[in-house]
């Protein structure tokens, strides 16, 4: 319930009383704005400068309110060259034909174009959003992430991260934990099986395996994606089979196996829509500082994603609105 000032015939000590009472409601304020506060992003376009892999794409920057459905505003976030370019002397910079041209992936001969695939919007601890964009090209996989300041849409740093296993491994999801700690899911071939979670280091634009933190080893014929945080500091996101179930699971760094030591993933409930199993995985998590789950999907294929709110406790999604966007998130307050 806000405050609301009106005329009195008091002196100058209840006016700041009543002057004390409006600043102490200004953070519920804030809090109530970032609850309903949803942001999403897109590619711009999909023509690929043959400089592509050097810096990010052009994005467009959407913000909607949950509460009434609405989208609050729309901005274009131009490309920017990764920094670590003039930094990292084993880091390329790297010129692309931009065609159809056929390359080989483990296993099998795929003819593809150079094309540009956004696969995860971060909230970070210093309140910027991350988003990591990946291209397939000819000469490799490449993986950037930008910081985007949510207030004002400006791209304020990008790097371009390396270490990966091998060159057709992408970045698939990104996390960041209360205590800093940044954790990807990777993909060894192009976002498909197996997978890997992995520690990313943002300032030197390096992947490692995080022994430290003690990841899960995961399963190596499901996909897994969508790594969001929870406000119990517990990580979730979601896995599908090959059976075709798409489950919400998490991972709680706190909570370890008796034998190995490592953190586990269980699941959490299967998701549904209508009560049918949902035919197509999950695009995108968000979780509200409320703790409200919200999920991106296209669950129909009726060639516009759309946003749901998620049931825990039944696995239950429900439509909120269509959001024709490829990542979502909640900026961290």
């Amino acid at each position: 319930m806000y405050i609301r000032i009106r005329r009195r015939r008091f002196g100058q000590l209840v006016l700041s009383g009543a002057a004390t009472a409006v600043l102490a409601n200004l953070p519920r304020r804030a809090y109530a704005q970032s609850e309903s506060q949803l942001y999403g992003v897109q590619v711009a376009k999909q023509e690929v400068a043959t400089d592509a892999p050097n810096k990010t794409p052009d994005t467009v920057f959407v913000v909607a309110d949950t509460v009434t459905g609405k989208e609050t505003s729309r901005i274009n976030v131009p490309s920017r060259q990764v920094s670590n370019l003039q930094t990292d002397t084993k880091l390329d910079s790297v010129q692309i034909d931009n065609t159809d041209a056929s390359r080989r992936v483990p296993g099998k001969s795929v003819l593809t174009r150079t094309r540009e695939r956004i696969t995860s919007l971060t909230p970070l601890t210093d309140g910027t959003l991350a988003v990591v964009s990946v291209i397939n090209t000819p000469r490799g996989n490449f993986t950037r992430v930008a910081q985007i300041n949510p207030k004002t849409g400006e791209n304020i740093g990008a790097t371009r991260i390396s270490g990966f296993e091998t060159n057709s491994s992408t970045l698939e999801s990104l996390v960041a934990t209360k205590d800093n700690n940044l954790i990807g899911i990777a993909s060894f071939s192009d976002g498909l099986p197996p997978f890997k979670l992995i520690g990313i280091d943002l300032k030197g634009g390096k992947a490692n395996n995080a022994e430290r933190l003690a990841l899960p080893t995961l399963f190596p014929n499901r996909r897994y994606s969508n790594l969001v945080l929870g406000r119990d500091n517990v990580i979730y996101g979601t896995s599908i089979g090959s059976e075709g179930s798409v489950v919400l699971i998490k991972i709680d760094l706190n909570d370890r196996a008796a034998i190995t030591g490592r953190a586990k993933v269980t699941t959490v409930v299967e998701l549904q829509l209508d009560g049918k199993d949902l035919e197509n995985d999950i695009l995108g998590l968000a979780i509200s500082p409320g703790g409200q789950i919200y999920a991106l999907a296209n669950p129909t294929s009726k060639g516009t994603n759309s946003l749901f709110r998620v049931d825990e406790k039944s696995g239950a999604i429900r439509f909120v609105r269509d959001f024709q966007v490829d990542k979502i998130a909640f900026a961290i307050a």
